[in-house]
């Protein structure tokens, strides 16, 4: 009966230690950096010609993966990504949203407003005026990537938090999409704050 019991036992060491069972692969920072830099380097170098399925990618160093944004996330869509841009499988996949283009267009008079935004990624465009912002509020799952002048804050990086003071061109709803898509930026600037202690103003 002993014998029995410790060949079971030893069994299941071996199963644990085949499957991988407190034997996890430690994924390095530097690691995932370089997946989401051959993604940037990508469309520096091509654009979005080629592609147009992107919505954003950043690093999550807490979960160890490169989050990528897909307008269609579909299977087909994400091996077409692997095959074109980059294949690894540090990458997860989400659904996407269009990125927002801001345009200078005031037709209401309606009071400034400052958010505190994360800085998750910073890509250049094929106009250089302009960047790429992927942005996050804080204890916000929302992820969205905007356009946006780089005169207003041309030394801006990623993995900081900054102030941006937006003027609503209309009547917009609490959420990133609504917000960048009909206002305007006026100024971005870096933080110190950190947590509740960011200015997070209510949408007038």
């Amino acid at each position: 009966m002993k014998k029995r019991i410790l060949t079971i036992l030893v069994s299941s060491v071996l199963v644990l230690g085949l499957t991988g069972c407190g034997n996890k692969i430690k994924v390095t920072k530097e690691e995932l950096v370089n997946v989401n830099n051959q993604i940037i380097s990508y469309f520096q170098a091509n654009g979005s010609k080629d592609y147009k399925n992107l919505a954003f990618n950043y690093v999550d160093e807490e979960n160890r993966v490169v989050v990528v944004g897909l307008l269609d996330n579909s299977e087909e869509e994400q091996e077409k990504f692997k095959k074109t841009i980059v294949d690894s499988n540090l990458i997860k996949f989400v659904k996407g949203e269009a990125s927002v283009d801001v345009e200078n267009k005031n037709t209401i008079d309606l009071n400034p407003f400052i958010r505190t935004y994360n800085i998750l990624n910073v890509a250049g465009s094929n106009d250089e005026k302009y960047i790429y912002l992927t942005i996050r509020q804080f204890q916000e799952e929302e992820v969205q990537t905007i356009k946006v002048e780089k005169k207003l804050c041309p030394n801006i990086t990623k993995d900081k938090n900054y102030e941006f003071t937006i003027k609503p061109n209309f009547r917009v709803e609490d959420n990133l999409l609504s917000i960048f898509n009909n206002s305007k930026i006026l100024e971005i600037k870096e933080t110190n704050k950190i947590g509740l202690e960011q200015t997070q103003e209510l949408i007038p």
